[in-house]
């Protein structure tokens, strides 16, 4: 008797932190895509997602703003406000914090919608010139297109990601970030995988 009430005790003391690890796993996606257009430097951050039952439906962009004739890097990190089917927020989530730059003003989806395709700007190599990589992220929700403000001056917005996934929405996110430089060339940002999970 005595084991099974140890037993019982640790298993409570467990289940507090189920709904913290929720996030970090999707048992309803239906695919993944990344910008085709993006550049190649840095590594993949580990995924992040939204809670079961929410799917993303706005975002804000950290973005460096134009700095003349030093290093310019644009778009650092992108965060994602995840809401449930009444609209209510559940959780802000980012794959990772960028280094420059600062948060600037979100878009939204009208409420009950939320983010079905994304396109990435992007500016090309510049061979021995400043790279700025990722500018800005759009995304769609149902058909509407959304772009928060500060996005970077340079590129060009690639193909809309995310056709193929119907009665589905973005649910979870990874990004690939160039670390600090140095003297070198900073980039930060360089590309974004979306998730989606059924609705």
């Amino acid at each position: 008797m005595k084991k099974s009430t140890i037993i019982i005790t640790g298993l409570l003391a467990v289940l507090p932190l189920l709904p913290a690890l929720a996030q970090n796993v999707r048992n309803d996606q239906v695919g993944m895509l990344e910008a085709p257009n993006a550049t190649p430097w840095g590594s993949w951050t580990r995924a992040v997602y939204c809670p079961p039952g929410s799917w993303a439906a706005g975002y804000t962009m950290r973005v460096e703003p134009n700095q003349g004739t030093g290093d310019d890097t644009s778009l650092n990190a992108v965060a994602l406000y995840c809401r449930d089917r009444n609209g209510r927020d559940v959780t802000r989530i980012t794959p990772h914090d960028g280094f420059w730059g600062s948060w600037r003003e979100g878009a939204n989806c009208p409420q009950g919608q939320f983010f079905t395709h994304f396109t990435l700007k992007v500016e090309p190599s510049q061979g021995s010139g400043d790279d700025t990589a990722a500018n800005s992220v759009a995304f769609a929700c149902n058909g509407q297109r959304i772009e928060a403000s500060g996005g970077g001056q340079w590129g060009e917005f690639g193909e809309w990601q995310g056709k193929q996934f119907s009665g589905a929405a973005i649910c979870g996110v990874r990004a690939k970030i160039e670390g600090k430089q140095g003297t070198g060339d900073d980039t930060a940002l360089n590309n974004l995988e979306f998730t989606w999970c059924r609705i």
